[in-house]
């Protein structure tokens, strides 16, 4: 890692000035999009295949929306509020708090404690969400339980930060305990312990921390570097790069030339498969992933990109440096090396129309040969996932009511790799789709914004998977090595092994109380139907809850 360190150096000396990200939030991105579709054209001041923002880019877009209604009006100030150290000297007043706190809390509508002058930019903010309810199926009810602090800034609008640490206490609905069991991971997080002798229960206790530096060595180049996450893509999911798993050490670099944006991530993963001695005496094992992708606004409506990922384990050097150029093709490298990382291409699109509509896209090939694929002759390794949805802006001529729809794929044993240290997950956990692979998925999900302050979330998911038994390898887990223990070469097909037909359907109600505070109401049924019918549920859960400067978990799955 002694490269990020020169790089770090050398951008602290020959920085720009550089905001940082909006967190990856997806009700908080969902109204970037929605504003964007509005637009009529794709913005070139960020591309919105790769999150997260950047905090002065969605100032600028929500500046240039003309709003249809009180409700849009309400959404528009928010977004340009949250971020009002962007705003123009004529909208910068509306940011301000009517009645501040002690006269010193709150002069700003976002921020606890915010300050701007030339020289310095600070926010600081408390991080709270308390919640509990009710699970037909856990021994132990569903609650959280997170303190914490948010921080960001910028010094002489030259160098961004952001921090942001939790400490919490979570037991989730039962459907998530068995994820967690099966992964023997936890989503969007790393190192958790038990804290209950009934493990059963899972009640689990962990901090969150994520941070890092943002710097601009030119007008064009942004550079990151820090434990974050990233999500490429405009769906509910990524079959690219999600958010799942834990966050992770990275050297970001977005480089953003008008119509071009072109991203290189530089990350150290985590391989929690390798043991670890019971003292601790020896840290989990490091993995590295290098990340390139392309995009291109072809037009005001479509975007469309090409990206190549490769995942190898630890050199002698640690991160092979050969990763490290930002330009070449991966497949040339490992020739060079005579390596057997796990390396993947693909490509994705966006097309905006009628400024009601977004079609999306993703493809990913892992492995294939074309002649096995024009054959249909499931071959074990055509290794392939892709996705297919579509956004409707204000359904029906309804406004504020917002409709995805999304379909999704992935072949058996994609993401996988006969090394721990080159399969598609970090932290155990995926970095693609929490389901890993051999399943197909359909997703839909309704927003409705009746009031300003009310926002209304219906999701549904029916997914089919195909589960291991008899310790045969499938090819649905992405922890497994496919050399090992796979039935056939040939004949493979989605779902097969265990069938399993997952139906999910979840609702929820978000009453914004103040500026990013959140009064919540959650309901949802999962019904995981086996094959093996002694292994079937419904599990149902309630939750009331209330948060500060969080975002949702996401657990559609």
């Amino acid at each position: 890692m002694r490269i990020y360190v020169t790089l770090f150096i050398f951008t602290y000396i020959n920085s720009f000035s550089q905001g940082v990200f909006a967190p990856l939030n997806q009700d908080y991105y969902h109204l970037i999009d929605r504003y964007e579709v509005k637009s009529g054209k794709l913005s070139n001041n960020f591309h919105s295949n790769f999150k997260g923002y950047n905090r002065g880019s969605i100032v600028k877009l929500a500046n240039e929306i003309k709003p249809s209604n009180a409700r849009d009006s309400f959404n528009l100030a928010y977004l340009q509020n949250d971020s009002w150290e962007w705003l123009s000297d004529d909208k910068f007043s509306q940011a301000s708090s009517k009645k501040p706190i002690f006269k010193n809390f709150y002069n700003r509508k976002a921020d606890l404690i915010g300050f701007q002058n030339k020289e310095f930019d600070i926010h600081l903010n408390p991080v709270l969400h308390f919640g509990g309810g009710i699970d037909n199926v856990s021994s132990a009810q569903p609650f959280i339980n997170s303190r914490g602090v948010e921080v960001r800034g910028m010094i002489a609008r030259k160098v961004g930060f952001y921090s942001y640490l939790t400490e919490n206490q979570i037991t989730n609905p039962h459907y998530v305990n068995e994820l967690i069991r099966f992964y023997k991971g936890f989503p969007y997080e790393g190192f958790t312990k038990v804290i209950d002798s009934d493990t059963a229960k899972l009640r689990t206790d962990f901090f969150s921390a994520r941070g890092y530096i943002a710097f601009n060595p030119i007008k064009q180049i942004q550079l990151h570097f820090g434990h974050d996450r990233n999500f490429i893509g405009s769906g509910m999911r990524s079959m690219i790069l999600s958010d799942f798993s834990s966050p992770y050490l990275q050297l970001r670099m977005i480089t953003h030339v008008g119509k071009v944006q072109y991203i290189n991530i530089f990350g150290q993963l985590t391989n929690k498969q390798i043991p670890q001695p019971a003292d601790g005496s020896i840290p989990l094992a490091p993995k590295y992933f290098a990340f390139h992708h392309l995009n291109y606004n072809l037009s005001k409506n479509l975007n469309i990109g090409i990206f190549e990922t490769i995942v190898f384990g630890k050199r002698q050097i640690g991160f092979d440096l050969n990763y490290l150029n930002p330009v070449i093709f991966y497949r040339f490298v490992e020739g060079h090396l005579g390596s057997a990382d796990n390396s993947m291409v693909g490509l994705d699109f966006k097309y905006n129309f009628l400024k009601r509509f977004s079609m999306y896209g993703q493809l990913v090939l892992d492995e294939f040969k074309l002649r096995y694929l024009k054959e249909r002759s499931g071959w074990w390794a055509t290794k392939i996932s892709t996705q297919i949805g579509l956004k409707y802006i204000d359904f029906l001529e309804i406004p504020n009511l917002d409709l995805q729809v999304e379909f999704n794929l992935a072949r058996p044993y994609t993401y996988s790799h006969f090394s721990s240290f080159s399969n598609f997950a970090n932290y155990n956990m995926p970095m693609a789709h929490p389901l890993g692979a051999n399943f197909r998925e359909f997703l839909t999900q309704v927003r409705f914004q009746p009031l300003k302050r009310l926002n209304l979330t219906a999701s549904f998911s029916s997914a089919r998977t195909g589960e291991d038994y008899d310790a045969a390898n499938w090819g649905g887990n992405i922890l497994r090595n496919y050399l090992l223990l796979r039935p056939q070469n040939f004949g493979n097909v989605i779902g097969q092994g265990r069938r399993t037909n997952i139906i999910y359907f979840d609702f929820n109600a978000s009453y914004m109380l103040k500026h990013n505070l959140f009064l919540d109401f959650n309901a949802l049924s999962r019904s995981y139907d086996s094959r093996e019918t002694t292994l079937n549920y419904v599990n149902t859960s309630m939750s009331l809850g209330l948060r500060l400067n969080i975002a949702r978990r996401n657990l559609i799955f």
